[in-house]
């Protein structure tokens, strides 16, 4: 018998066929051409902003008719469809897509001369005149826009997220009688213990923080990034003020760290006390689960990044609010000593990125229709409506998105030390949560858990990015070699593309870290 998902998951793609071969099919009047970009963007009010910015455009532009298509699903639905439209010949002209997906070169076509070029929707705004480029918050430097390993732009992107505790307004003032969210770590202590002794007291199912295996990780990274601030200032042996996960493991092998290290010991306990005051056995719930706690009243906060927030404002029958988790500070009398704040969330990145079809017959109309999208008119439009970032210049976000403004300024050293060296590392650190959250879990339980195993998993991702970083070495000698010898007599080859040396000597770091034995 067929699994109610693959159902599901058969249903689902069959609806989204059929809308497409509709669209496709729809007569298309004299005159006019009719642009089409697909994404799978379903929280709260995105495509009604999608809708206003299209109705917008299309007043601006009459011989031109855009069409939206959503097909919900990311990885899971959405990607396999966009490689069957694409294969097949009948993909959208513009495809929100992933940098880190594949065959980005074989789907789409740079945009990087369109880039360097000024907005013309920017006409009458500070932005006039300027770079396409220039526009964006983080000057299109983010992985979409521009994809490094292929040393071209790609795509534009739209907005940026953060994550935030969201909370109960009206609960909180019940509960409390203050109408503003903690501003240290301390009041978030002490918040916590008056909302379990007021469900106590009034005989309720409440937990002050509403948090599940999908979102712990939004707030754990963040914990262990600003409480071992001094940790990786320590480590920054090259003082370039930036310490990377990967460096961090190469660190942790030569001894200079580990998991006994007080520091680490004291971030492990403040991720302890989260699990203490969030939902039981939240490692076992969804997402989905905890944003029905919260929009239940069974949570007076909820772990939520800012695309499922902007759902909420829908969903919940009371007003909500949002704030940054108020992590602990030089003055805190347990965790002072290790830190050093403030705290900065690193740079602004953008993300939902456009590309565009390599194969669209509507190149002029389809670029035209993303540079309304990200002018300062479209971009307002965008976070008025959907209250999400924007990420245009000079556009302010709306008064909602406006509490998920990442924080730039302030102390940011990049490594989590939870992340290390990847796949192997990354899961083994989280599949081993449980002994510091679960039933009968500890601090001690999880430290001897991690100091067991993370050598060896830090050491298998070593090796695989040695192997992979060496056969790419490869494959770039034997292309410059061949262009080289290929090249006409007359036309010789002007310079050979060959591997930086910044990737050749980490590829010796990384054989010298694997030959040698850990350090104690």
């Amino acid at each position: 018998m067929p699994q109610p998902a693959f159902i599901v998951l058969a249903a689902a793609y069959l609806v989204s066929a059929a809308v497409v071969f509709r669209r496709t099919a729809a007569p298309t009047p004299p005159g006019q051409v009719t642009i089409r970009f697909s994404q799978w963007q379903l929280e709260g009010t995105v495509r009604e902003a999608l809708d206003a910015i299209i109705k917008r455009y299309e007043e601006l532009n009459p011989h031109v008719k855009v069409e939206r298509i959503d097909v919900p699903g990311s990885d899971t639905i959405y990607l396999p469809w966009v490689q069957t439209q694409m294969v097949g010949g009948t993909g959208p002209d513009l495809v929100e897509y992933v940098w880190a997906w594949p065959n980005i070169p074989r789907y789409f076509q740079p945009i990087d001369d369109e880039v360097v070029k000024p907005n013309p929707y920017n006409r009458g705004t500070p932005l006039e005149g300027v770079a396409w480029r220039d526009t964006n918050v983080d000057g299109m430097t983010n992985e979409d826009s521009f994809v490094k390993a292929l040393n071209h732009y790609y795509a534009i992107t739209v907005t940026s997220h953060i994550p935030r505790l969201v909370y109960n307004r009206a609960m909180l003032k019940t509960i409390t009688g203050a109408e503003t969210p903690p501003a240290d770590y301390r009041a978030f202590l002490a918040l916590c213990a008056t909302t379990k002794r007021y469900a106590q007291t009034h005989g309720l199912t409440l937990s002050p923080l509403a948090m599940s295996k999908d979102s712990y990780a939004f707030v754990m990274y963040a914990i262990m990034s600003c409480e071992l601030t001094g940790l990786a200032e320590r480590l920054d042996f090259d003082h370039r003020l930036r310490i990377t996960d990967l460096e961090a493991a190469g660190d942790y092998l030569r001894g200079d760290w580990s998991y006994n290290t007080p520091d680490v010991v004291a971030a492990l306990h403040l991720l302890r006390e989260l699990g203490d005051v969030s939902t039981p056995g939240f490692l076992q719930r969804t997402r989905d689960a905890a944003l029905a706690d919260f929009v239940n009243g069974r949570a007076l906060m909820a772990v939520v990044p800012s695309w499922d927030a902007s759902s909420l404002l829908q969903m919940c029958p009371f007003a909500i609010g949002a704030f940054r988790y108020p992590h602990p500070r030089e003055d805190d009398p347990v965790y002072g000593r290790f830190t050093r704040g403030p705290f900065s969330e690193g740079p602004v990145l953008t993300g939902m990125g456009f590309y565009l079809n390599r194969t669209t017959k509507h190149r002029a109309e389809a670029l035209d229709f993303l540079r309304f999208l990200t002018s300062q008119e479209g971009a307002t439009l965008f976070t008025n409506i959907s209250n999400w970032q924007p990420a245009t210049i000079g556009v302010r976000p709306s008064n909602f998105a406006a509490q998920f403004t990442q924080e730039t300024e302030g102390i940011g050293w990049g490594a989590s030390f939870m992340g290390l060296t990847g796949t192997d590392a990354l899961n083994y650190l989280r599949t081993q949560i449980s002994k510091l959250w679960g039933e009968g879990g500890s601090v001690e339980a999880y430290r001897a858990a991690i100091n067991a195993g993370v050598e060896g998993v830090i050491r298998e991702d070593l090796r695989r990015l040695e192997s992979a970083g060496r056969q790419n070495m490869c494959r770039e000698d034997a292309v410059a070699a061949a262009k080289v010898e290929l090249a006409p007599r007359d036309h010789p080859a002007e310079a050979l593309p060959l591997a930086t040396v910044m990737n050749e000597a980490t590829l010796y770091q990384q054989r010298e870290l694997l030959a040698q034995p850990r350090r104690q």
